[in-house]
């Protein structure tokens, strides 16, 4: 019954009324009946029809009033005009006005039923034409949408792409070739790829593609086809027709690869120097043992303890550095896994102090520790943190010349516990600051020459300090010393939670 057409019959005499219902009774038609015309349009606006048979001639608003409110407030309904014979002229004028056909007075159950039936299909035919429309409109913006999407995309690669006919004349490239590229024309489009291309192997390169019907790989260094390091594949674009396979001309496209060439020249750089800080401490055990397996006499002289202390400062110095290696790997991964553990601040202090403490007299540098009044806890890992803070102090007492001092304080602050280690060092450059935590990065001049070290340490640090939602700050100047403070939020302070 949803899909049944809807009929109002508005007419003032209830035997025309109940006439045209009985006539249409054996129909799918669901049938409402108005007396006039005000009735009428109250209906229409309450249930809304399909089909509505009007009589013109009413008393109060008539057909033609109807008729008049129903093309303006609901045009989809087809009106069907019940009219006397001696008012044929009226039903015309109504047609004109937008009524689908009339009916005269009297009637025949048979002729209602049939010009009925005609405005049904007539509205079936004007939905199934709705529908055809609305599905084009839908295809033409399904197309328009897939192009600007594919045009969209076109424009948005980063890699830059050219496209060329079998006689390599650029057709169509994208932004990102402009670029990227050393071009020599403008426009591009429409020469030979010769002509905008000052480089004869990207050239031939496509011409390979063209014509061994095969995709073709180079690399161009810079200076050649572009200021970057670039890869290029290059593809044939075949068309298979009844007479085989053709070649209507190729795509190129062009990958800034300077990044990894980047990163495969300090890999190499890295091995390198691994190899390099691994030997040379490695042979200088080497060397240390065999003085004592030969016996030397200047070592019978003297007491072994100072060769033997050696050995272990260059041993823990290779050990260091395997561990900073080996911390940074799994960190950077996140594979590590942090034990976090409520930590007396002060006591990992301290208990870092008396393992950097020998380092210190060796070069005969005072070590300060000037503690808050109140002890503090944090939540850490506690071999991590440890070795972060060591880095921190180790570096300062080796960029500490003889007979300086180091500072180490804490304060609270808003929830906060502030760790600063103050040196009266050799001091860092406003050149340098800003890279002191990349990896391998050493600041490098007359006072850093024979300071051994892998420039790890303190990107160890910022991951460790980072991992425990801390932060860093440095101060630094040349010959003034270097300050770095190490900020974490505080987990208890003196037995009360903070």
């Amino acid at each position: 019954m949803d899909d049944a057409v809807r009929v109002l019959i508005i007419d003032d005499e209830k035997v025309i009324r109940d006439g045209v219902e009985r006539s249409l009774a054996d129909k799918n038609y669901l049938i409402a009946k108005a007396e006039s015309g005000e009735a009428g349009i109250e209906m229409i606006e309450q249930n809304g029809f399909d089909v509505v048979l009007l009589d013109l001639m009413m008393p109060g608003i008539d057909g033609f009033g109807v008729l008049e409110w129903i093309k303006e407030n609901r045009p989809h309904i087809e009106v069907i005009v019940i009219t006397g014979f001696a008012t044929v002229s009226k039903a015309v004028s109504a047609m004109k006005q937008g009524a689908f056909d009339f009916v005269g007075k009297p009637f025949t159950p048979d002729y209602i039923r049939i010009v009925v039936q005609r405005a049904v299909e007539k509205i079936s035919l004007e939905t199934e034409a709705r529908v055809l429309r609305e599905e084009r409109i839908l295809s033409l913006e399904a197309i328009q949408n897939e192009q600007s999407l594919l045009k969209t995309v076109f424009g948005c690669m980063v890699e830059a792409v050219l496209i060329t006919d079998p006689m390599s004349v650029v057709v169509h490239h994208n932004p990102a070739a402009i670029k990227m590229l050393d071009i020599q024309t403008d426009p591009v489009i429409g020469k030979p790829l010769s002509v905008s291309i000052n480089d004869s192997a990207v050239v031939q390169m496509v011409q390979e593609a063209i014509d061994s019907n095969r995709v073709v790989t180079r690399e161009f260094a810079p200076g050649t086809v572009s200021r970057r390091y670039l890869r290029a594949h290059c593809a044939p674009v075949i068309s298979s027709t009844s007479d085989g396979d053709k070649v209507l001309g190729s795509v190129t496209t062009f990958e800034d690869v300077s990044t990894h060439k980047q990163i495969d020249k300090m890999k190499s750089e890295f091995v390198a120097m691994v190899a390099h800080e691994l030997k040379s401490p490695l042979a200088s055990i080497e060397q240390m043992i065999y003085a004592l397996q030969i016996n030397c006499k200047y070592e019978e002289a003297n007491s072994c303890n100072r060769l033997h202390g050696r050995m272990t400062v260059r041993t823990k110095d290779l050990l260091r550095l395997i561990e900073n290696l080996l911390n940074l790997s799994k960190l950077e991964s996140g594979t590590v896994v942090f034990n976090l553990e409520r930590t007396n601040g002060h006591e990992i202090i301290k208990d870092i102090l008396e393992v950097a403490r020998p380092q210190a007299e060796a070069k005969e540098i005072t070590v300060n520790l000037n503690p808050c009044e109140d002890d503090w806890w944090f939540n850490i890992d506690y071999d991590h943190m440890r070795t972060a803070i060591m880095n921190i102090v180790s570096n300062a007492v080796k960029y500490t010349p003889e007979g300086g001092e180091v500072n180490i304080s804490t304060s609270v602050t808003g929830g906060f516990v502030n760790l600063t280690f103050q040196d009266s060092g050799i001091g860092i450059s406003k050149d340098d600051l800003p890279h002191i935590f990349d990896r391998f990065y050493r600041v490098k001049g007359k006072a850093t020459r024979h300071i051994t070290g892998s420039g790890l340490g303190l990107s160890l640090v910022k991951e460790v300090v980072e991992a425990h939602q801390g932060y860093i700050d440095v101060r630094s100047s040349p010959e003034g010393g270097t300050t770095f403070t190490l900020s974490f939020p505080i987990l208890e302070m003196a037995g009360s939670f903070a």
